[in-house]
């Protein structure tokens, strides 16, 4: 009889455990119902537990400091109206899912009709929760009747769905209607009808076709996984870059720019080999020896062109992606010891000039890039040198880029230098010379017995087209499109010098004298590799497995943000010319009707506490990076300050 008893008491637990396992299994994963047309994803497996690790970071601290208060919320209030304009019209905040969340929280961009077509889908795990959703459902409902909506249910794939037919807004472009349903305790809304029906097939009978079955997004995710370290993880994200591009054109009314179409040249080079990237983040991952505040593992898919000729990994311009890898990356004895970024990589430089050719052609529509380099040589005006012979056959790949911060803040504060490491820098050095000399906008400046060249600045009525290189300051672009009058695009300032076996280039001839001075400081000298920050960080990295690789980045937060925060305060961001400028600067432009003009500064920044008052939060940030066979495996940290 007791045998008996413990027998059905096993049983019974056993059958517990399946009813319970089922009920926390029974909403699916997003990713294996979502479809392939998903162009961007990220997934918060546990908010609670992200959120909580997040505010312990001292970012997090920072966000929740009262002096900060005021500028938070106003931003958040202009991040969401930033998404209401790019089309998202789920009228779903975070704030609103408090208390819903059983599970994952997913979010993510569609492409559900084609290229010129854009969808948002967010999926939340709503297990027992059902009188939180009911609550969360009858928000909503009152919400967009309150924007004009029609609500009406509807049947999509077998389920009743509720609908808004959203009323017409033209500043606003995006899709006219919303979708909610709610299946085997997954919340889904959606502004697709489309992406509604594949989810809710999907929930019904598994399909082949989804997101986690994608090629792209199973090999990201896999090799990120590798190097994650934790077992759990506070975010998963996966983008399709150039479906990903198309989405965000699409929500802001289609492309405005006239001229070149930098994505579609950039697919006809061959860049969208890069068929996705995407990984991991922690807060708050601690070693041995160290906090670790944040710790990201990442990966770049780019795997064999199909098209790229015998031997070639890509097929024409995008045969710059050349990164080899290398072990030896301890900072030169040239690089101060304070400075904000250094980014030192592995480059085929030569290679990357060559194969530039075709992008140059195809930008200028016409068979230019052996004509100009013609014209160096030949042309009885110009400056008679050999670029190839006399400059490029001489360039080695190691490359490394500085950013320095010049005090007080202007929009010009960021100094940006470029080095790369010279095979033979006598013939270097003479060609330079020998094209400065016959600048006119161009002085000398010595400093000791070495020289820099300075360009000074001009009004120029010229296209630009830039390419850059992993890190470099500028993202690779081109814009032949300007506007008339005193807006004219300008010639930054320039500097260039060949000192040693380096040739450096600036936006500034200051940040060259430095790292000059620093040379020539000799055992004097304070250099980065001395800096314990900097050892902190290495040793960071090598825990995260870096050893031989193709890039090591390393930043001071406070330094690198000073720029972008004082501007703010300014009003001034709009002008900025700091890298992380211009990116923000281009994404708050995204939907203007003239994305060259210099747009109004939207958040008002004056409620930003005094820098000073900030910078002990942010911590020292590095990573590194190493090529492989069919991609880039990316992972860094930042660091408690």
């Amino acid at each position: 009889m007791q045998a008996y008893r413990w027998a059905r008491f096993a049983l019974l637990c056993v059958g517990i455990f399946s009813f319970a396992q089922h009920q926390l299994q029974a909403a699916p994963k997003a990713a294996t119902v979502l479809p392939q047309t998903i162009k961007s994803y990220v997934s918060i497996p546990d908010y609670d537990q992200a959120s909580s690790n997040f505010d312990e970071t001292q970012i997090g601290k920072m966000m929740a400091d009262p002096v900060m208060k005021p500028f938070t919320d106003d931003l958040k209030e202009q991040i969401k109206q930033k998404l209401i304009a790019g089309g998202v019209k789920l009228g779903i905040t975070l704030d609103d899912l408090q208390g819903v969340y059983a599970g994952e929280i997913c979010f993510a961009n569609d492409q559900p009709n084609g290229a010129k077509s854009d969808g948002v889908v967010v999926t939340i795990d709503v297990t027992g929760k059902k009188a939180q959703v009911d609550a969360l459902l009858a928000k909503i409902s009152q919400n967009q009747k309150q924007k004009g909506a029609t609500e009406s249910k509807v049947t999509i794939a077998g389920v009743q769905a509720t609908k808004f037919d959203l009323p017409p807004n033209a500043e606003k472009p995006g899709p006219s209607e919303a979708y909610y349903a709610i299946q085997q305790d997954l919340l889904i809304a959606t502004d697709s009808k489309a992406t509604l029906t594949y989810i809710l097939e999907a929930i019904a009978a598994a399909k082949q076709d989804n997101l986690a079955s994608l090629e792209a997004f199973k090999a990201v995710l896999a090799r990120a996984e590798e190097g994650r370290g934790p077992e759990t993880y506070d975010f998963e994200w996966f983008v399709e870059p150039f479906g990903y591009a198309e989405v965000i054109r699409s929500q802001q009314g289609g492309r405005k720019k006239r001229g070149t179409d930098m994505l579609q040249l950039l697919r006809n080079q061959g860049f969208d080999a890069v068929k996705g990237l995407g990984g991991y983040v922690n807060f708050m991952v601690s070693d041995d020896d160290d906090q670790l505040e944040m710790v990201h593992s990442s990966f770049v898919y780019a795997p064999q062109d199909p098209q790229a000729e015998a031997g070639e990994r890509f097929k024409l311009g995008a045969r710059i992606l050349n990164f080899p890898n290398d072990k030896n990356y301890q900072p030169y004895d040239w690089v101060p010891g304070e400075i904000a970024t250094f980014l030192n990589f592995r480059w085929n430089v030569q290679d990357a000039f060559k194969f530039s050719e075709t992008i140059v052609n195809e930008y200028a529509d016409d068979e230019i890039f052996d004509e100009l380099i013609e014209s160096l040589e030949k042309d009885p005006a110009g400056p008679k040198v050999d670029v190839v012979n006399q400059i490029v056959k001489h360039l080695d790949d190691k490359v490394c880029m500085l950013v320095d911060v010049k005090t007080p803040i202007t929009p010009q504060s960021e100094q940006r230098l470029v080095a790369v490491h010279l095979l033979d820098a006598a013939p270097v050095k003479a060609a330079i010379t020998q094209i400065m000399e016959q600048d006119p906008n161009a002085e000398k400046h010595p400093v000791g017995e070495e020289e820099i060249w300075e360009i000074h600045e001009e009004e120029e009525e010229i296209p630009t087209l830039v390419i850059s290189g992993p890190g470099f300051p500028d993202a690779f672009a081109a814009n032949n499109q300007f506007t008339q009058g005193g807006n004219k695009p300008k010639i930054p300032n320039a500097a260039v010098a060949v000192v040693g076996d380096w040739v450096y280039f600036a936006n500034n001839k200051e940040l060259i004298k430095k790292v000059i001075l620093t040379k020539q400081a000799g055992a004097d000298a304070k250099l980065l590799s001395q800096a314990a920050d900097y050892a902190r960080m290495d040793k960071a990295l090598a825990a995260l497995g870096s050893g031989e690789d193709s890039f090591r980045h390393f930043a001071r937060t406070d330094q690198a943000a000073r720029v972008t925060y004082e501007l703010m305060q300014q009003g001034k961001m709009p002008e900025s010319e700091s890298a992380l400028g211009k990116v923000i600067n281009e994404l708050w432009s995204m939907g203007q009707d003239d994305e060259t003009i210099t747009r109004e500064q939207e958040i008002d920044a004056s409620k930003l506490p005094p820098f000073a008052q900030v910078e002990g939060y942010l911590g020292p940030t590095g990573s590194y990076g190493r090529t492989e066979d069919d991609g880039w495996y990316v992972s860094g940290a930042m660091l408690k300050k």
